[in-house]
């Protein structure tokens, strides 16, 4: 007994070593992972058409199903990043031609501030602020800020490509051996298989419930922010939309990352009212459909009322970044089912003790 008992001892330890450092060898990779996840059980279904056209071909479905979805993420991907590149390398020359032609980029930002500050000057004294002292002695700073900000983007751009080819990877061997791991993993559990297939299915709907909400709001603000592009007369509004709608998956800033730089452009044209009503647009409407539409549209597939999951979406958000979008909702259902689970088995022990005492 006493040495069953200490092999036991043992072997926990062991166990709880064994997950130390699994965790530590996995940490980078928990991000790629939980987005495999989230891909695989949204587009489980369409794995699961495909391993009916292949005739249970596991791995051949498995693979057919992966690019199917690189396709779909990576084509419209590719599309906006080349026609942003296209925009922003026009706007680089026009700003270069500019403010070689006002005589440097000094006398070029002192020229384009000038109808903003007259504008606040009806109501603020800028008498005493030497614009152009102002604009010279930072430039250099900017220009810093801009290179660091340059090498931040190719950094965090070397570190997306990788995360997206271990995503892909990873997505290839959950449509392929998902379905065994997951049925495994339940039998690791105390729950029954009832309970285990309803907490599944709740997470299961709880992602793409919060994938519906995503694309819902992207589409949402990518079409308020076009219609206010178009209102004040921008060129290519419809890419503007386009980037607001892909912006908005972005955690605090959103397609907020679109329209402020177009009002400050505005501002600075002289454009004020135009400039004005695109803030007010972008922070009145544009800003207020994440905060009512996603909690609304996840609510409509999830047993939860949207008051609890806007506190854990954003509070996922604050936690995890973009992948707490996810993890929020996710918590919040999971953490539901278990209460129900609870109060179900403490009810039938309750019925239990009272049967056996009667």
């Amino acid at each position: 007994m006493n040495r069953k008992r200490s092999t036991v001892i043992f072997l926990s330890a062991l166990v709880l070593l064994a997950l130390v450092l699994t965790f530590i060898i996995t940490r980078p990779f928990v991000k790629p992972l939980a987005f495999a996840v989230i891909l695989a059980v949204v587009f489980y279904p369409l794995h699961n058409r495909v391993l009916r056209l292949t005739r249970q071909r596991r791995g051949l479905s498995a693979l057919l199903a992966t690019l199917a979805v690189v396709l779909l993420f990576g084509v419209p991907a590719f599309i906006v990043t080349t026609l942003a590149a296209n925009e922003a390398l026009t706007a680089a020359h026009y700003l270069g031609r500019r403010s070689a032609e006002e005589g440097g980029f000094t006398q070029f930002a002192t020229m384009l501030a000038q109808r903003p500050l007259q504008f606040v000057g009806r109501w603020v004294d800028l008498s005493h602020y030497d614009l152009r002292a102002i604009i010279s002695s930072n430039a250099q700073k900017v220009s810093l800020g801009m290179v660091g900000f340059g090498a931040a983007i190719l950094g965090n751009l070397a570190r997306f490509t990788v995360d997206a080819l271990i995503t892909v990877v990873i997505l290839f061997f959950f449509f392929r051996d998902g379905k065994e791991w997951a049925y495994r993993a339940g039998r690791l559990t105390p729950l029954s298989d009832v309970q285990v297939s309803h907490l599944y299915q709740n997470i299961s709907d709880t992602i793409v419930a919060n994938v519906y909400g995503i694309l819902t709001v992207g589409v949402v603000q990518g079409l308020f922010t076009g219609i206010a592009m178009r209102i004040v007369g921008m060129p290519s509004s419809l890419l503007l939309g386009l980037a607001a709608g892909f912006a908005s998956i972005i955690p605090v800033v959103g397609s907020a990352l679109v329209w402020v730089p177009v009002a400050i452009y505005l501002l600075v044209a002289g454009s004020i009212w135009k400039g004005v009503f695109v803030l007010i647009w972008g922070a009145v409407v544009i800003s207020s459909i994440d905060n009512v539409l996603r909690p609304l549209v996840v609510a409509g597939r999830v047993e939860l009322h949207p008051m609890v999951l806007l506190f854990f979406i954003f509070g996922g958000v604050e936690a995890f970044g973009f992948l707490g979008l996810f993890l929020g909702p996710v918590v919040a259902s999971v953490l539901a089912a278990v209460f129900g689970m609870l109060r179900e088995e403490l009810s039938d022990a309750e019925s239990s003790r009272v049967t056996g005492a009667g």
